[in-house]
């Protein structure tokens, strides 16, 4: 028993900090692993009994990814509070926006997880089921935050929900491209009008 909880602990610690190292791009590499093992003191040789390949990293760090935009974003719900009246769909989008989901660095490295698989030509499950828990993670947030806007979905919610996610990285990715700064993605047009009107057409009132 202790050994499996210090066994999981060591994989945690790993994959926090190959989150903040994989956040610069270049994907993994001999050199990220020999500084990730540095900083949690472990031999590169146990590193691999934990990953035995570079996309088992990757996809632990890809999971660690879904708990932090599923953490924003529920505080970010939590502490939202609509006016009322016609603009609620709009409000809620600029508070989803504010709680700052995504960022660069989450991009860059699940970007880097499909290229890879993409790349190999080959079929990668893996790759497609946690895009799968991504949008289920995320399903259970729109719903309090539809909540709080006296709606309720009329589309599928998992299909609303994937709409969303897909529109908002692509989105954010182009508002990257474009020049602009993460911290003024809550700026962009589709935070002021495309999210607003997705919101509205995705949901209907509860009464």
């Amino acid at each position: 028993m202790k050994i499996a909880l210090h066994r999981s602990s060591t994989r945690r610690r790993i994959t926090v900090a190959a989150r903040v190292a994989l956040a610069t791009g270049g994907g993994v590499n001999q050199r990220l692993v020999s500084d990730v093992c540095e900083q949690v003191g472990l031999h590169p040789h146990a590193f691999r009994s934990l990953f035995p390949t570079d996309d088992v990293l990757l996809d632990a760090v890809n999971e660690l990814l879904v708990e932090e935009c599923a953490e924003r974003l529920r505080g970010g719900v939590s502490a939202f509070a609509p006016t009322g009246g016609d603009s609620g769909c709009a409000e809620a989008a600029l508070a989803l926006a504010r709680s700052w989901p995504l960022d660069r660095s989450a991009m860059i490295i699940r970007a880097d997880r499909r290229f890879r698989a993409l790349h190999r030509g080959e079929g990668d499950r893996t790759v497609t089921a946690a895009e799968r828990r991504f949008v289920e993670v995320l399903t259970s947030v729109f719903d309090l935050l539809l909540l709080k806007l006296d709606r309720t979905f009329s589309w599928n919610p998992t299909l609303a929900v994937r709409v969303i996610l897909d529109t908002w990285e692509r989105s954010f990715e182009a508002w990257l491209l474009d020049g602009h700064t993460e911290s003024t993605f809550s700026q962009s047009p589709y935070i002021a009008r495309t999210l607003p009107a997705l919101l509205e057409q995705v949901s209907e009132p509860t009464s």
